[in-house]
């Protein structure tokens, strides 16, 4: 298998994982629109800081690490995000 067959296995895996995360992570935030207004900010906030991570590296990097820092970056955000979600009522709209 060629390099190029081995990183669309590996993406394809990432994508599915983080299919799979979001998919977890919902169930657990639960109903409430503020609830997943919060782990949105922590998405959207992660997955920058993920791509700018991987604008910092690439210089160093002999390819474009943006593929795996940004769904770490997401997974942060989340990480960061959740002590707050948990402050929120689960009945609160």
């Amino acid at each position: 298998m060629s390099h190029e067959g081995v990183l669309l296995i590996i993406r394809a895996g990432l994508v599915a994982f983080m299919i799979f995360a979001a998919a977890v992570c919902r169930a657990l935030v639960g109903p409430g629109r503020k609830r997943s207004e919060i782990m949105m900010l922590g998405t959207l906030g992660g997955m920058a800081l993920g791509v700018f991570a991987a604008y910092v590296l690439t210089p160093w990097l002999t390819f474009d690490p943006s593929a795996v820092t940004a769904p770490l970056g997401i997974i942060l955000g989340w990480l960061v995000s959740w002590p707050f979600v948990r402050r929120i009522p689960r009945e609160a709209r």
